[in-house]
């Protein structure tokens, strides 16, 4: 367990102002999208108002994609919320489940920007570590984007979580191509090291597996 103070670095406000532009990025296709909808729907009341008659099917089908993007855009802003949240308090208990589906929502537009896909396997029942939450979510955001850039043909990253006695372990797997040896971890030791994780390379199976404790102290 550690009690030593966090040590943070400009890179969490870059790690923290990227996340925010790629929320913001997709709040603005959800609003361009509604706009482009409700510009149908004036094209289609001046129609009307020139004695044709109104497409109900057509208006009917735009009122469903206009349901669908407000839909979609309610769970970015509840995602943006809880990513906003995890620096209201240094430390704080949490599902890590949650948190790391939460991670990898906020990671697919850049996976879909490299052609990569996301696959998560949640631990069969809750795991409720003590930890700090920001942190732990530049450290899994860091061990995603380091699988995404060694997935090779493969293109898929599997992650899954496990309780390992008083450990909770995420499994980064990268297709069926072994990991190099050298992974440049001396940039995230600080990360490890506020988290008091164990980050470790399995080259031939593919594998990075991130290691928390299940409680730290203050």
């Amino acid at each position: 367990m550690s009690t030593a103070q966090p040590v943070a670095k400009p890179e969490t406000l870059r790690f923290f102002g990227r996340v925010v532009a790629s929320i913001s990025h997709e709040i603005k296709n959800v609003m361009a999208i509604i706009n482009e909808k409700a510009g149908l729907l004036k094209d289609l009341t001046l129609i009307a108002q020139k004695g044709m008659p109104l497409d109900v099917n057509r208006v009917q089908s735009i009122a469903d994609d206009l349901q669908t993007q407000i839909k979609r855009g309610d769970a970015i802003i509840k995602n943006m919320n809880k990513f906003a949240h995890s620096v209201d308090e240094e430390m704080q208990e949490v599902n890590l489940s949650e948190l790391t589906g939460l991670m990898i929502m906020l990671a697919e537009r850049t996976a879909s920007r490299l052609g990569v896909s996301l696959h998560f396997q949640p631990a069969s029942s809750a795991v409720v570590i003590r930890t700090r939450p920001f942190f732990l979510e530049f450290m899994i955001w860091k061990c995603i984007q380091l699988a995404m850039e060694r997935c090779g043909e493969d293109k898929s990253v599997n992650i899954a979580l496990e309780k390992k006695d008083h450990h909770a372990q995420l499994r980064f797997v990268v297709g069926n191509k072994g990991l190099e040896d050298k992974i440049p971890l001396e940039d995230i030791s600080w990360l490890m090291e506020n988290l008091n994780a164990g980050l470790t390379v399995h080259a031939r199976e593919s594998q990075l597996i991130l290691s928390l404790p299940d409680k730290m102290t203050d």
